[in-house]
């Protein structure tokens, strides 16, 4: 073989090799590039969270991602508000803090009950029970003199009372009224036992709108107390607008002893000129010691 066919046969040789290389290879297309999404801004990442099985399984599973929530501040406060909201309702509804009824003292003239309407805390929650406005509210009846009130947890209310005794029972134009130490006048409450009985004939007592207003001076009642200690036979005391305190005495005539004054010595006065009358066989109509200082008697009234 010459020279020339060795190199044609080296050219042919490589031809064949090449041609060879080209068939075996495959053609490998670039996958096509997706566009680039742009990123939202404002979009929180979501964690994501892998899930490891035992090696034994050989497999790993891959959980949908959480997203993170992360509340702001209003919706914080409007869940503490909430919260709020729902605890002041189950404590004012509650039947635990809600005052059953009132512990009662101290009382003889007005009933537990009559104490309790006035106070008005039953069936109240304890949160909403004012002691002063309670308090406020017994010292506007002139039945009650003085007043405490206190709130226990979780719902008691305890109400103590001093009461006005009556002093006297006064019959004012056919109407009976208590009458306290210092004037003010009320309704009766049944019997009372070491009253003072007076009688008017007319309306006397200034009975007004104000129920703690006095309704005759404190020193007609204390006349009408030492009058009455005196003579008990004087009982009921009669009193006139113009004459003041007096009665009926047995002998037969009316006595009459002012409004005022030193009683004792009205008294003593008194008796001394109805035993001189008696005893001379003179019998009067009216007897008057009105003014200590001018006694004087009538014949006719």
């Amino acid at each position: 073989m010459t020279l020339t066919e060795r190199a044609l046969n080296g050219e042919t040789r490589a031809e064949e090799v090449r041609m060879r290389r080209l068939r075996d290879e495959r053609v490998v297309e670039r996958a096509p590039r997706e566009p680039r999404r742009k990123q939202r801004h404002g979009r929180r990442p979501r964690r994501r969270y892998d899930l490891a099985l035992p090696m034994q399984l050989g497999a790993e599973i891959r959980l949908p991602a959480i997203p993170m929530v992360r509340p702001g501040p209003r919706a914080l406060s409007f869940v503490l508000l909430a919260g709020c909201v729902a605890l002041l309702v189950m404590l004012f509804t509650a039947p635990t803090f809600q005052v059953a009824e009132a512990a009662v003292a101290g009382n003889r003239i007005l009933s537990d009950g009559q104490v309790r309407s006035i106070a008005g805390v039953d069936g109240q929650s304890v949160f909403v029970v004012d002691p002063r406005a309670v308090l406020g509210r017994l010292l506007a009846y002139p039945e009650v003199a003085a007043a405490e009130s206190a709130v226990r947890w979780p719902n008691r209310v305890e109400l103590e009372v001093v009461e006005r005794q009556p002093m006297a029972v006064w019959t004012d134009a056919g109407r009976p009224w208590w009458i306290s130490a210092d004037g003010i006048a009320y309704a009766p409450h049944g019997e009372w036992p070491g009253v003072v009985e007076v009688v008017s004939e007319t309306q006397v007592l200034a009975i007004s709108e104000d129920p703690l207003a006095p309704a005759i001076p404190g020193q007609v009642l204390q006349a009408a107390a030492v009058l009455s200690s005196l003579i008990p036979e004087a009982n009921p005391l009669q009193f006139d607008p113009a004459r003041g305190l007096g009665f009926e005495d047995p002998r037969g005539w009316q006595a009459y002893f002012g409004m005022g004054g030193d009683m004792v010595v009205k008294v003593r006065m008194y008796r001394a000129l109805a035993d001189n009358l008696t005893a001379r066989g003179i019998q009067p109509a009216l007897v008057s010691v009105e003014d200590a200082a001018a006694p004087y008697y009538r014949l006719e009234r």
